[in-house]
This record gives structure tokens, sequence and C-alpha cells, in this order.
């Protein structure tokens, strides 16, 4: 059995949560679930069954059509589709089916945490039988599940591992991880949509599995609605000083990589809408999915205009460490603005004992909390009292991490609830111009006005010299713009 682990794709993957609904002992609250009782096959088959029923509006990874006694999902990345089908009820035909699987679903499994977490978020964590990635986990209850109730996938056995599988009734694994003998695997890949709401709304897909559409359609527009908020006031306050965030990552020598060491700035599509929807900008690029570096020096000169820059190296380590990988001998006489306000972030601040990442969790199934986290990182004095990170952490600052523990679960069978705050709720605070986190922030906006080269070196190597007269150029504009930056302080004053 070949496992794939979330934690090995970069960029990917999450966790969820589900609000109020809270099921308790070892049973699923009926509460927002249809048709939870097996049919007859005699009878009438013109009745709807699923008189609820989700409808797609951000996702483009999957669909869903609704018939009386069955549904059609469609993963479209994938090209797999599944019928579930009314328990009890005829099995029906229709071609081309890569699982069939009666719902309500009373045992399942799942390899990747996203997908563990989106079980948790709908409350039917006591329907999970096996995880994978077990270590790796930092949800509080599923660690706690996993000591005496949820049995860890034995990857190491593919006999043991192929039975495991088989004695459920769906499997939710990621592609590639499917043995030509398990029938009953389905496919989730939420972490290939091209925004973070995209992402968030597959919760969707696994509540069709449970007939817990009404729980799923609820709690993603709770999510939808909060993330909305957050989006308009970021835009309404901050639509006139955005800062340039730059998603970077240090990839060190190994058998993997011919030994040769990279560097990264990554592009991925959600997270142009997130930065964008968090008041600040992109690095400016061609649009790429992402851009890599042979030289410290390229890399470098790709982020001479961010202000701040979030490491996402798949390493623990600390601002040393950072500084030493990117090639920075003394951050004092680098001239970057994200180094001169230390606004350099890892989001590794929610972590398990191994050493795994809630980074790669909750943040897929709650858009309007990883909204939130980001708003907080790009503007962090939006919140009156200061803003304190989720999952973000200021790595210059030395932020602590945060160890969670199965000590830390109040109730094991509860619904993961969302770490998001209510945005109504949040008053924000105005941008100030003259504030220090964006001064730097207006000279990088001066910068490009007057010499727009950033896209030209991001997206060559930067392995081929430049002139004299680029560099007389460079310079020139680092002083004009600065000259306006003072004369702006000065008019502020």
């Amino acid at each position: 059995m070949k496992l794939w682990h979330s934690t090995s794709l970069a960029g990917l993957l999450a966790l969820l949560n589900a609000g109020a609904m809270a099921a308790t002992n070892a049973t699923v609250s009926t509460a927002g679930l249809q048709s939870t009782q097996c049919v007859s096959s005699t009878e009438n088959a013109t009745t709807d069954l699923y008189p609820t029923k989700s409808k797609v509006k951000y996702a483009t990874g999957f669909s869903i059509i609704y018939h009386n006694t069955y549904k059609v999902l469609e993963n479209r990345s994938t090209n797999n589709t599944y019928v579930l089908y009314q328990c009890g009820s005829t099995k029906p035909t229709v071609k081309n089916v890569s699982a069939f699987i009666p719902v309500p679903v009373k045992s399942s499994a799942a390899w990747a945490t996203t997908a563990a977490i989106f079980l948790e978020a709908l409350g039917v964590q006591n329907t999970v039988k096996n995880l994978g990635t077990a270590p790796s986990l930092v949800s509080a209850c599923l660690q706690e599940l996993l000591k005496d109730v949820i049995e860890p996938f034995n990857d190491s056995n593919s006999t043991d591992t192929d039975h495991q599988e088989q004695k459920n009734d769906v499997v939710f694994n990621m592609p590639g991880g499917q043995d030509a003998n398990i029938t009953n695997t389905v496919y989730s890949t939420e972490y290939l949509e091209s925004s973070a709401l995209g992402r968030s709304e597959w919760i969707k897909f696994f509540g069709a599995f449970f007939n817990a559409e009404e729980r799923a359609n609820k709690l993603f527009d709770s999510i939808d609605s909060n993330y909305q908020c957050f989006a308009a006031k970021a835009e309404k306050e901050y639509d006139d000083i955005r800062p340039v965030i730059a998603w970077t990552s240090y990839a060190g020598p190994t058998q993997f990589n011919n030994n040769t060491a990279y560097w990264q700035v990554s592009f991925a599509s959600y997270k142009y809408d997130i930065v964008r929807d968090a008041g600040a900008r992109m690095l400016n690029t061609t649009g790429k999915q992402s851009t890599m570096f042979s030289t410290s020096q390229s890399f470098l000169r790709a982020l001479r205009d961010v202000d701040i820059v979030i490491d996402e190296s798949f390493v623990s380590y600390n601002y040393s460490t950072l500084l030493k990988n990117y090639g920075i001998a003394d951050p004092k006489q680098a001239n970057y603005s994200w180094l001169a306000t230390g606004r350099v972030f890892r989001p590794d601040r929610v972590q398990s004992t191994s050493g795994g990442l809630g980074w790669f969790e909750a943040p897929v199934a709650f858009a309007d909390a990883l909204l939130q986290d980001l708003i907080g990182v790009a503007h962090p004095k939006f919140v009156k009292d200061g803003y304190k990170h989720i999952w973000f952490r200021n790595l210059a600052k030395s932020d602590p991490v945060t160890v969670v523990t199965a000590s830390d679960c109040t109730d094991m069978y509860a619904p993961r609830k969302n770490p998001a705050g209510s945005c109504q709720l949040i008053d924000f605070q105005s941008a100030n111009p003259s504030d220090s986190d964006y001064l730097d922030v207006e000279q990088s906006r001066t910068h490009d006005l007057i010499y727009d080269v950033a896209k030209s070196e991001v997206v060559n190597d930067g392995s081929s010299s430049h002139s004299k007269d680029s560099a007389a150029v460079r310079l020139a504009a680092s002083l004009v713009a600065g000259a306006i930056v003072v004369l702006g302080t000065l008019a502020v004053l």
C-alpha cells in the first residue's frame, strides 16, 4: 500500500470545524442529518430521500448531482465518479463509476490529515476507524481518539493495511494511494483548489457521505459569510496601503535534489486571492505557481521589494538558521524591508509533539480563520489591543510554538470549533501611513513606479550579470523613493 502523507505535499492541506453542533458520547447526533435510516428496496423510488442538497459555489474540483435514492459525486481533478446510494435501496445502474458507497456510511478511514479534520468538523469522528499520518496529527481530540478508539494504519505492512481499509465503508485518500483490490477508496483533492473558499467548500463533499448536507451547508455558509466580512473590512481600511508578501522556502542539499540546494517563491493560486483579501499584495510576477532559484543571490534579488516574508521551509529552525540558509550574513547591513522591520513569519505556531504542523490541517477547512490570521500578518494593528496569531509566528521576534496534546481535548466526539473570530464583532483599526509598519511599504510602491524590474528578475534565475547602468538606475530609484517617503512623513507630522 502506497501511503501519501498530506505533510509531504508542499503547501497542502488542512483541518476543519463545526461551530455549535455537539455530538456527545459515541453516537452521531441526528441533528443536521437526513435519511439516517436504511430503506427497503421495495419502497417507491420516486421519493426524494435527500430534500436538503448541497450546491457548489466556489470549488471547481468536485460536483454533486442528486437523484431520488442516490447522489453522484465527481472528482473533476482525478476524473473519478462515486455513486452514493441510500443503504437498503437497490444499487443504481450507472456506468464508469469508481466506487458505489451505501450511505450514510457507518465506518470510515482517512489517510490524509485534511480528510480527518473535515470529518471532525462534521462531528462524525465516531465513524472513523483508521487514520494515516497519526503521529503528525495536531488535532487534540483525534490524538485522544488514537489512544484506544481509532487504530492507526499499519503502513509498514501492505497486507494489514488492505485488511484495515476493506473493513470500512469508505476510505478517504489522495491520488496515488489506492491498490487495485481496494474498491471503497475515494479521492479528495481539496488542496488543488485555486481559492481558499474553494478548499473549505470540500466540507460539502465529505458531508454527502454521511447525509450531512445540512451540517455541511450551515458550516460553510458561516465560513463564507465571515470571510466576506473580513475581506470587505480589509479592503475598506487598507486598500491604499498594501504590503508586499512573499511565500518562500529553502531546501538544503539532499539525495532528492542531486545534493543541490535551491530557494523557492510560491505563487499558488489560492495565495493570490487570500493575500489580496487580506489587504496586501503578492510579489509581482508572471503568475507562475512557483519560481525556483539556484543561488541565494538571485533569490534575494527577487525579494528586494518585499515587505513581509512567510517562510514555508519543511524544516524547523530559528531566525539565525533562516538568515544562514538565505545567505544573509548581517541583517542590519542587508537592505530589505522585511529584515529591517522584522516581519519574517513561519506558519508553524501550532504543532504536535512530533513536529506535525497545524498549518496542514485547519487552514484548509477554515478559510475565514486563515484570512483573519493573514490580515494580522499584513496589518498587525488591525485589532485595537493587538492581534494574537493562530498559525503564524514571527520568527524574527522569536514567537513561541504552541504544542497541542491529547490532554487539550475536552470532548473528543464534539465537532471541531472554527478558530476564527466573528468579523462582525471586530472593530478594524484604520491604517496610519506614518506608522513604521507602512513606511517601507510606501517606499516599495514608489520604487515599483520608478523602476519596474521586479517581474523580470523574479522569473529569471538572476544568473546573468546586470550592467552598471542598471545598478545606477536602481540606486537612483531607491534614493528618490526614500526622499518621497521622508517628505510624506513630514507632511503627516
